[in-house]
């Protein structure tokens, strides 16, 4: 079974737009950028099957492409790790196995980016959460282009529990309605002219664009520095000195 459990919240105040700080008109985006073929799908669910951990697991799968794209760390994340977070940030409890109401999206990042999460016994991460705007196409395709994976939060209709609807062009009637299934959120890592690719329930969809604009509420953006170290990708004129201040207000 597929278990959603996204809350969305909107993001803090704080958190600014990926555009605010940062001269993202100076990019055109890739024909093609494609961070998830470097650690394929294998069909490890993470729990998603069977817990709402979606939020914690959208943000595992983030962590652990930067790694192998940029460091060629084949390690993935596993059920416990996924586990972990969703006690941290939804309150699950493993021994009663309530509460498994999801998790609240802006606190979720909020601790993500303040007190960071753990890829391995030596190594935190910890990155800047910046905000991009889901109506912006050519910004969202910019952002993976240089971040790396980006998260998507999806208001998903009923229709979409046939995941060949997520290709295609939205339909009409009640179960096409937006949240008539409920959100979820998923790691982005693939962009092109027409679609983006996400990794979720221990697969990568494709994503048409209407389908995109019909039910992404929010697109956020981590800024790991060591990625951008790493691979030498950054926005242009990034101001760090902002997000510095942004990051210390969370």
């Amino acid at each position: 079974m597929r278990r959603l459990g996204a809350i969305h919240r909107p993001a803090p105040a704080a958190v600014p737009l990926l555009a605010a700080r940062a001269r993202l008109d100076l990019h055109t985006p890739k024909p093609l950028t494609d961070w998830l073929k470097t650690l394929p799908a294998n069909g490890d669910e993470l729990l998603n099957d069977k817990l709402g951990d979606c939020v914690p697991v959208s943000a595992l799968w983030m962590a652990y492409l930067w790694r192998a794209n940029a460091w060629g760390d084949s390690r993935r994340p596993v059920d416990a790790q996924a586990e972990a977070l969703y006690t941290a940030w939804g309150g699950y409890n493993p021994a009663t196995g309530v509460p498994d109401d999801g998790c609240d999206t802006a606190l979720a990042m909020t601790l993500w980016a303040t007190k960071g999460i753990q890829t391995d016994p030596q190594t935190e991460s910890v990155p800047t959460w910046t905000k991009i705007d889901p109506t912006r196409l050519v910004d969202v395709r910019v952002a993976i282009d240089l971040l790396g994976p980006v998260r998507f939060t999806l208001n998903l209709p009923a229709a979409a529990q046939d995941l060949a609807a997520w290709r295609g062009q939205p339909g009409t009637g009640p179960d096409w309605a937006p949240g008539s299934w409920g959100a979820h959120s998923v790691a982005a890592g693939r962009q092109d002219a027409t679609s983006f690719s996400v990794r979720t329930w221990g697969t990568d969809l494709i994503i048409s664009h209407a389908f995109f604009f019909a039910y992404c509420v929010a697109v956020d953006g981590m800024l790991d520095r060591e990625w951008l170290a790493t691979t030498g990708l950054s926005p242009s004129g990034l101001d760090w000195t902002a997000l510095h201040g942004d990051m210390a207000s969370l």
